[in-house]
């Protein structure tokens, strides 16, 4: 159910976004609390992007979820990606903005119909 998806402007490797997608997987999961097998991960590099005026590196987020999130929630998810992010395609957290979704169960499809 919950699913990332992340944006950058720098391009991304295959072996860099294999550790993303891992260490966010991972990440998402604990800190929602769902299992890594309903988790889905998105990255996508070379998106032309502007932060605060310039094209220096940078990142957007969007993350999904039927339940699980909220303030505290959501402060560890955004420092948490926003470490991956900084470890993996050093983009500083100031340059990282993330927005967070919790949806009805009937909002989200999978498997042919709904939650």
């Amino acid at each position: 159910m919950p699913t990332l998806n992340l944006y950058t402007n720098l391009p991304v490797d295959a072996v860099t976004t294999s550790d993303i997608l891992k260490d966010a997987t991972k990440a998402v999961a604990k800190i929602i609390g769902k299992p890594e097998s309903y988790v889905m991960i998105l990255v996508n590099g070379g998106v032309p992007m502007a932060f605060a005026g310039t094209e220096a590196p940078a990142a957007y987020g969007e993350l999904i979820s039927i339940g699980g999130l909220g303030p505290s929630v959501n402060a560890k998810l955004s420092s948490t990606i926003a470490d991956i992010l900084q470890t993996k395609l050093s983009i500083d957290s100031s340059r990282f903005y993330i927005k967070f979704y919790d949806v009805q169960r009937s909002f989200f499809g999978f498997n042919g119909s709904t939650f």
